[in-house]
């Protein structure tokens, strides 16, 4: 029931709350324009400052990254310790 209401909540443009390793995380749909304006101001966070995705894949990431100035030895690293308690 719960999972039903999160995935109508984000189809719907909306924020939600997630809990992580040590806080809740604030979330919505990365497709959604509407939605990341939401978070922006539910966060106070000027977009500028950029936020953190998070997946189980990296290639569900691809979309949203540009890896041009990433050196070869970072993405190596980050892919050795991926999936893990990390922010790349």
């Amino acid at each position: 029931m719960l999972e039903n209401k999160t995935t109508e909540i984000l189809n719907n443009g909306g924020v939600i709350a997630y809990p992580t390793e040590a806080v809740f995380g604030l979330g919505c749909d990365p497709d959604n324009p509407e939605a990341i304006k939401k978070l922006l101001a539910v966060k106070q966070r000027s977009v500028d400052k950029g936020l953190i995705l998070i997946a189980d894949d990296f290639e569900k990431l691809r979309p949203y990254v540009d890896l041009s100035d990433v050196a070869e030895e970072s993405l190596q690293w980050m892919f050795s310790h991926w999936p893990g308690p990390f922010t790349f």
